[in-house]
């Protein structure tokens, strides 16, 4: 992780915050279940997505891949012309995560969304996930001291997050921006002391769409 660099990085309430590029590792502090790097997206990388809007209405790719590959993949499942921007990001993404963890592949999504994908608050069941919006609303979670874990999954007893009491307070929900960097620890983190970030993905709203990016352990 030869490119990644400490700066201006700062804790608070089980998540490392940075405004810059960071040492997404602080994952493996005990009592860290949240490495967010804050960053701004280049203008070439804003013209890809625009143009990426403009040729697709709707996609879900999903692939296993060294990160050497994405690139590739990535050009030939969209079969336009190639958003160089966007697939150089992708790639050193997946760098990222694969050295993070020392692993040869990764599991990569990539999705053009106009729905709600996971609109309940809940912790995923995974070790770990990255996760970056390059367009539309982003990803919403829970600070400790603004969530009841009692009222996730079935505890919830069928009601939705707005009135089941998973919150205590709907003005403390976090939400990152566009382009933000979201390592995210789930239940399956191996010997963990700590739960996983509750989190949901944003409500849908009409005629606007969301560009995501997932990459998972292969």
């Amino acid at each position: 992780m030869t490119a990644l660099k400490r700066q201006e990085i700062y804790f608070t309430d089980n998540i490392k915050y940075a405004s810059e590029l960071s040492d997404l590792s602080d994952i493996y502090c005990d009592n860290v279940n949240l490495a967010l790097w804050r960053r701004n997206l280049s203008s070439a990388l804003h013209n890809d997505v625009k143009g990426l809007l403009n040729t697709h209405s709707s996609f879900a790719l999903r692939a296993v891949l060294k990160p050497s590959e994405v690139k590739e993949w990535l050009r030939g499942s969209l079969k336009q012309q190639a958003f160089t921007a966007l697939e150089n990001d992708m790639t050193f993404l997946a760098e990222v995560f694969a050295d993070l963890f020392d692993l040869t592949h990764v599991g990569l999504r990539l999705e053009l969304l106009n729905k709600t994908m996971c609109p309940r608050f809940h912790v995923d069941k995974l070790s770990c996930r990255l996760v970056t919006t390059y367009s539309g609303k982003t990803t919403e979670w829970l600070t400790e001291d603004n969530v009841n874990r009692n009222k996730l999954g079935s505890g919830a007893n069928g009601l939705p997050d707005e009135s089941s009491g998973i919150y205590l307070n709907k003005e403390m929900i976090q939400t990152a921006t566009e382009g933000d960097v979201l390592l995210m620890k789930g239940q399956g983190w191996p010997e963990s002391v700590i739960d996983g970030l509750v989190h949901r993905s944003p409500s849908a709203t009409p005629g606007e769409r969301r560009l995501l990016l997932g990459i998972d352990f292969a």
